[in-house]
């Protein structure tokens, strides 16, 4: 059963640009998953440091590997340093 999420990502003050690009970059490389069935990126209009995330997976099994493939993991090192806190990621089923 595909598996919807919602990733709220908040980025630290001043380092909205450099989150926006690596996250716009990132959105091309995770489309190529084969577990990915959707991958959009937002920006809020009322808090500018704020991003979501909408993805859709094919499974529980497919977002598992896809926090495992090599783009998501040097995504992760280069992102501690643009983030306020962790991802708050919400799982939904339609």
């Amino acid at each position: 059963m595909p598996l919807s999420v919602f990733a709220i990502i908040t980025a630290k003050p001043g380092s909205e640009a450099e989150l926006r690009t690596s996250l716009s970059t990132l959105v091309a490389q995770v489309r190529q998953e084969d577990a990915c069935l959707l991958y959009e990126l937002f920006e809020s209009t009322e808090h500018p440091e704020k991003f979501i995330m909408h993805e859709l997976w094919t499974d529980a099994a497919g977002l598992q590997a896809h926090d495992q493939m090599p783009h998501m993991i040097e995504f992760g090192k280069k992102a501690k340093n643009w983030l306020a806190g962790p991802v708050e990621l919400i799982k939904v089923e339609k």
